[in-house]
């Protein structure tokens, strides 16, 4: 099988510099040559803790170019390029420019370095999002998580936009909450994440990923009455359930990153610029979905998968000052080669229990494990969200519910999450190295190697208003 590191980054190449010209391995011919050399307008620091490099890049009378990666292959490119994953060392790009004759040009050469986040070398140091650490994780529990690292995260900001559902449209989808990369809206794609925007979870810039769920919304009632109150349409009003989060003060992990087949070996981190959702937003009553892939439970029940599986396909009536928890777990098995498909779903897939002695296993179909990311929320039910009659999280809906919530038909049935990567490559590498191959319960961003994350960072926190129940526009 292809070295992993090695197969990411050349689907990731291909997909950025290849046209329909030459696939040559050696630098092309310099006979009769003619036209100006390329001159680069913009190109990396010297030294460079990015894993990904922009170019801008002229020439007179140029018709084409070609470029040259690390002594790679030879392919049409074109100005402005963008070149991901990087990994730390030396890198060259070569680019020639081509007249309309054909005739190519001398060689325009840039040079850089991508240093370690780690542990830095000359003109860097260690990141600025790394912080150092004498607190050593410790053994994941048995019947547990085989291997786990957790982090925190603030709430970025609220909004109707979907970028991996409805790109480039604006206000296209149900009202959404945000975490992570604190600029994401629906012209977010994988260039702009990846190169802008800070984070509101740990690591900031070294976790740059985007992470939203539907909003969960609690009917609005007049506290002093105890009536029902309408929206300005005089329809009922609704308002936002916000999450528990967690920060430099509060420890609440809320989005882990974990094993789903039993041989940790086998995994491998997650390419950068995969998209996925997990999760059924038309889910409903008569259509439940798996409690394997999302679910709902109240907090006292204390749930377990493997000592009280009590779960619920809907939001359960958890009473003051209980919370409700949500899960959604997503699939861990890539198809290797697509970093998105028509549906956002069929180029992933979840593992199968094989009820032998290799446990979980990727299937053919999908045969490449990578880590397994799942979102834990927190809600609680407090006197200025629960129903007045009972105290609880009765008549709570999510804002992509298509259905009539009753005492009798709960809401949350349409659960999803969707995710879109942005980790540093190196600091994924990291996590999958330090904490979950080696079965340990890495906490709060620690990341097992005597560094962890960077506190947690508030966005802009801007919410937006509840629409047609939260079904938008």
């Amino acid at each position: 099988m292809m070295n992993k590191s090695l197969f990411v980054f050349i689907s990731v190449l291909t997909l950025t510099l290849t046209g329909c010209g030459s696939s040559e391995d050696n630098p092309p011919s310099l006979d009769s040559v003619s036209p100006a050399a390329p001159t680069f307008k913009l190109k990396p620091e010297s030294v460079t803790q990015e894993a990904f490099a922009t170019f801008e890049f002229v020439a007179d009378d140029a018709v084409n170019f070609e470029c040259q990666l690390d002594g790679g292959h030879v392919t049409d490119c074109s100005s402005p390029l963008f070149l991901y994953p990087l990994s730390p060392q030396e890198h060259q790009l070569s680019v020639w420019s081509l007249d309309i004759n054909g005739k190519r040009s001398e060689v325009a050469i840039a040079q850089w370095r991508v240093s370690s986040v780690f542990s830095g070398g000359s003109g860097t140091g260690v990141h600025a999002d790394l912080v150092a650490t004498e607190v050593q994780p410790t053994l994941a529990a048995e019947d547990s998580w085989r291997g786990i690292f957790r982090i925190n995260c603030d709430f970025a900001h609220a909004g109707y936009n979907d970028p991996i559902v409805f790109p480039g449209q604006a206000n296209a989808g149900h009202l959404h909450r945000f975490y992570g990369n604190t600029l994401v809206d629906e012209n977010t794609d994988t260039t702009s994440l990846l190169t802008s925007g800070e984070s509101s979870c740990q690591g900031n810039e070294l976790n740059r990923s985007s992470y939203w769920i539907p909003a969960l919304l609690a009917p609005s009632y007049d506290l002093q009455t105890g009536e029902r109150m309408l929206d300005a349409q005089g329809e009922p009003a609704w308002h936002v359930v916000p999450a528990v989060v967690g920060n430099d003060e509060e420890t609440h992990e809320i989005f882990y990153y974990s094993a789903g087949v039993d041989d940790l070996e086998s995994i491998q981190t997650i390419p950068l610029g995969l998209k996925m959702i997990a999760g059924n937003h038309m889910a409903q009553p008569g259509n439940e979905q798996d409690s394997a892939v999302v679910r709902w439970h109240c907090q006292s029940w204390e749930s377990t998968d493997a000592g009280n599986p009590r779960w619920s396909t809907g939001i359960p009536e958890c009473r003051e000052p209980d919370r409700l928890r949500m899960d959604i777990f997503f699939p861990s098995c890539w198809n290797g080669v697509d970093l998105d498909s028509y549906d956002h779903k069929s180029h992933l897939a979840y593992p199968i229990n094989t009820g032998g002695p290799q446990g979980s296993v990727c299937p053919a179909s999908h045969p490449v494990p990578i880590i397994r990311v799942s979102f834990h929320y927190a809600f609680g039910v407090k006197p200025e969200v629960s129903d007045p009659e009972t105290n609880s999280s009765r008549g709570w809906r999510l804002a992509s519910d298509r259905y009539e919530v009753t005492p009798f038909t709960p809401g949350g049935m349409s659960l999803h999450g969707d995710w879109f990567n942005a980790w540093h490559p190196e600091v994924l590498e990291t996590v999958l190295k330090e904490c979950i191959q080696q079965r340990l319960d890495c906490h709060d961003g620690n990341l097992a190697n005597g560094f962890r994350l960077s506190g947690t960072r508030p966005g802009t926190q801007s919410e937006a208003a509840v629409i047609n129940m939260g079904l938008g526009y």
